[in-house]
C-alpha cells in the first residue's frame, strides 16, 4: 500500500496564508514517543477520553492495523507555538480493501450498506439489489477516473467512532487558529496522497468544530446516530421513575429477573486477568453479524488496563461463579462511555436481562457514583436503547476533496446517500422515541 512517510509530509506547507508569526509551526508525526507525558497531559486535559494521553499511548502500544482489519498508517497533525506543542489531531491513511467498513469510504458508502438496510427495512430486499447494481457501476466509474474512492485520509481516533483536535488552554482566537492550521495540514496530506479527506463522526452539539470545518471548505455528510442517556436525575430510583406504567414495570422486571435467575454484576477495575474471556465474549457477540467489526484480542484488553488506569473499568456479569459477559466502561470528566459489550455463546434465554444490566442499568449506577452527566451507549439497537432513556445524537462526517474531479463525482453521491440513510435511520429513532408508557419488553 503506497502511503507517504511522515518525514516526507512534515515539511508540507499548512495553510501558509494563516501564519503571520514564525512562532507558529505545524508538523506531521508518525509517533508521539518524543513528546513527554506532561506535555500530552497539558494538551489533552480537556479533550474527550479518546484523545486523552492515556488512550493515545495505548494506540501506540498495539497493532492498530490488526484491530481495524486492514493496513493503516497512524499519524498526528500537530501545532506548536514557540516550540511548545499546543494542538494535535490523530489521523489515518489507508488504501486497504479489507479494513473495517466504517473506516472505508468505498465499503461504507458503496458496498456494505445493503445488509444494514435490509435489517432496518426488511421490505427493501425486493428493490435493493437493483439499486446496488447502479451503485456498483458508479463506484467503478469513480475508480476508473481516479477519484481516490479506494482509500481515505481520516481524522479520527482509531478503534473508536470519534475524532477531534486536542488543544491546550488558550484564548478562543488562538484555539481557532490552531484548529485551522490542523485542518490545513490534513488537507496537504490529502493532496499528497490524492485521497479524499474525512473529519470523522463529529457530534451534532460540537458547534464550534462544525463551523470551523465548513469555513475550511469541508462538506457535511450525515453518518449515523449515537445513543446517549442524559443524567438529569440524582438516584437510580429516579432514573426508573422517569418511565411510566408498563415501561417502568418492564425495566424493574428485567432487573429482578436477572437476580432471580442467579445473575449478578460486579465492577472490576483490574480486568487484565480476564482478557481471554473478554476476547471470547466480544467475538461471540459481534461475529453474529459477520466480520465487519473490530478485532479485540486478549492482548488489547491487557493494554487497555495498563494504559487507561482509572479511566477504564469492566462490568462483569456472573452466573454463580462463572463470568458470562462484560461491558467495558471508559470515563473522563462528565462523560461515561460503554465502549464494548460481550456475552458468552451459551447465554440462551437469559441473554436479554444480562445485556440490559451490562449496557444500561449498571452503567447508570456507575455514572451516578462518578458524577457523570452523560452515558454514551453506542450506535445501533436504537429502539431498545430509546426504551431505556437514550436519545439519538447525530454524527456527521466532513469531507474535503483534493481535486475538482473527485469532489464533482463523489460529493453528490455521498450527499444523496447521507440524506437517504438519515431518512431511514430517523424512522427507527422516531419510533423508539415515542410514548414510553406503552412500551413493553424489547428483544435484542
Amino acid at each position: 500500500m503506497r502511503i507517504h512517510s511522515a518525514a516526507s509530509l512534515a515539511s508540507l506547507p499548512s495553510n501558509p496564508g494563516a501564519v503571520d508569526s514564525a512562532s507558529w509551526s505545524t508538523r506531521v508525526l508518525d509517533s508521539l514517543s518524543g513528546i513527554s507525558d506532561a506535555d500530552l497531559d497539558r494538551v489533552t486535559r480537556d479533550a474527550t477520553v479518546f484523545l486523552d494521553r492515556r488512550w493515545l499511548r495505548l494506540l501506540e502500544s498495539v497493532n492498530v492495523s490488526e484491530l481495524v482489519r486492514g493496513e493503516i498508517a497512524l499519524r498526528y497533525a500537530t501545532v506548536s507555538v514557540g516550540g511548545a506543542l499546543v494542538a494535535l489531531c490523530p489521523f489515518i491513511v489507508t488504501r486497504s480493501p479489507s479494513i473495517y467498513s466504517h473506516y472505508s469510504l468505498e465499503k461504507f458508502f458503496f458496498t456494505s450498506w445493503q445488509e444494514d438496510l435490509k435489517r432496518m427495512n426488511p421490505g427493501s430486499e425486493s428493490w435493493v439489489r437493483w439499486v446496488a447494481l447502479a451503485v456498483d457501476g458508479y463506484r467503478r466509474l469513480a475508480r476508473l477516473l481516479r477519484t481516490g474512492v479506494e482509500g481515505l485520509v481520516a481524522a479520527m481516533s482509531p478503534v473508536t467512532y470519534r475524532s477531534g483536535i486536542a488543544c491546550s488552554d488558550m484564548p478562543p482566537g488562538d484555539r481557532q487558529r490552531a484548529h485551522e492550521l490542523i485542518l490545513g495540514t490534513l488537507q496537504e496530506v490529502s493532496r499528497a496522497e490524492n485521497l479524499p479527506l474525512c473529519f470523522y463522526s463529529v457530534q451534532e452539539d460540537q458547534a464550534e468544530m462544525r463551523e470551523t470545518l465548513v469555513r475550511g471548505g469541508f462538506s457535511e455528510i450525515f453518518r449515523m446516530y449515537d445513543n446517549r442517556i442524559d443524567i438529569g436525575f440524582q438516584t437510580f430510583e429516579q432514573y426508573l421513575g422517569q418511565f411510566s406504567g408498563k415501561a417502568r414495570r418492564n425495566h424493574t422486571y428485567e432487573i429482578r429477573n436477572a437476580a432471580r435467575d442467579g445473575f449478578r454484576f460486579e465492577r472490576v477495575p483490574c480486568f487484565g486477568q480476564m482478557s481471554a474471556e473478554f476476547e471470547a465474549f466480544y467475538e461471540a457477540t459481534y461475529s453474529k453479524y459477520g466480520e465487519e467489526h473490530f478485532l479485540q484480542p486478549a492482548s488489547f484488553w491487557r493494554e487497555v488496563e495498563r494504559h487507561m488506569g482509572t479511566q477504564a473499568e469492566a462490568i462483569v456479569a456472573y452466573h454463580g461463579a462463572k463470568p458470562v459477559g462484560f461491558s467495558m466502561l471508559f470515563h473522563k470528566g462528565e462523560d461515561l462511555w460503554v465502549y464494548r459489550v460481550g456475552r458468552g455463546p451459551d447465554m440462551s434465554g437469559e441473554e436479554a436481562p444480562v445485556y440490559f444490566g451490562m449496557i444500561f442499568y449498571e452503567p447508570v449506577k456507575r455514572a451516578l457514583e462518578l458524577g457523570c452527566k452523560r452515558i454514551w451507549c453506542g450506535s445501533g439497537a436504537w429502539e431498545v436503547k430509546r426504551r431505556r432513556g437514550a436519545r439519538g445524537v447525530a454524527l456527521y462526517d466532513y469531507f474535503w476533496f483534493p481535486t475538482a474531479r473527485s469532489r464533482g463525482l463523489l460529493l453528490p453521491y455521498l450527499s444523496l446517500f447521507a440524506r437517504l440513510s438519515q431518512q431511514e435511520m430517523s424512522k427507527v429513532v422516531k419510533v423508539a422515541g415515542g410514548d414510553r408508557s406503552t412500551e413493553g419488553a424489547a428483544k435484542v
